[in-house]
């Protein structure tokens, strides 16, 4: 899909090629923190469109478990869905307030109990197995994702790092290499979190919702899921 990426290098992204470090890191943030914004309430409504099975389009992908689940069975109830915050809202203790608490870009459905076991984890290796998710796992500390979704994770990480550098009353995020990073506006493991980028490349799913959110909702692209390369060109 390397055509669709290059269809937006001469506008969309054109004032952050060739760049690297700092100097691209806030490249992007300027294009793509124009974004509209959408209401918590909303969000609800645009997963549905978002995260649609392409095979069934009355169901959603579930992001921890990959299970395809009825768009109308969302709530707080047992095996029900609900808006997984995969930048945790305690890192940086924005809650669910217009902006980083309800950006689509790193808001996924998730089975409601599995959301709950992933809490405000930070990302990292190992632990014990999560039930009701196969492939995933966590300790005390630090949630794996399945490796169908480990890359998906780490771009949406690296997409709120970029798009919320402490303007408009938002925190300025920042990726690190620990974990338990608590209140603080910081998530991690870095460095893992390259490996998963690296491991897992853009599928045919995430680049299709990147799509969905520019076209439909908040008309701001991952710069990570059209350019994968830009990760280790800035924390690399």
């Amino acid at each position: 899909m390397a055509d669709r990426a290059s269809a937006y290098d001469d506008t969309y992204w054109e004032p952050a090629l060739g760049k690297t470090g700092d100097e691209l890191k806030t490249a992007l943030n300027d294009i793509i923190s124009t974004n509209d914004q959408i209401t918590y309430d909303e969000v609800w409504d645009a997963l549905k469109v978002t995260d649609q099975d392409p095979e069934n389009p009355d169901n959603v992908v579930l992001l921890y478990s990959g299970r395809s689940q009825s768009k109308d069975s969302n709530g707080g109830g047992a095996d029900q869905w609900n808006r997984e915050h995969t930048w945790a809202k305690s890192h940086g203790d924005f809650g669910t307030a217009v902006g980083p608490g309800t950006d689509v870009h790193h808001l996924r459905p998730t089975d409601v109990s599995v959301n709950s076991e992933r809490g405000n984890k930070d990302f990292d290796m190992g632990g014990d197995p999560v039930d009701e998710a196969e492939g995933n796992f966590t300790d005390e500390d630090s949630f794996e994702p399945r490796d169908e979704v480990k890359g998906d994770v780490a771009r949406m990480i690296m997409y709120m790092a970029v798009r919320y550098e402490g303007e408009d009353g938002a925190p300025d995020l920042e990726l690190n290499d620990q974990v338990d990073n608590g209140s603080a506006p910081a998530m991690g493991r870095q460095s893992v979190l390259l490996e998963w980028s690296a491991e897992d490349p853009p599928d045919d799913f995430e680049r299709n919702r990147n799509q969905v959110i520019f076209d439909e909702f908040q008309h701001n692209r991952n710069p990570f899921i059209d350019h994968p390369e830009w990760a280790a060109d800035i924390w690399g």
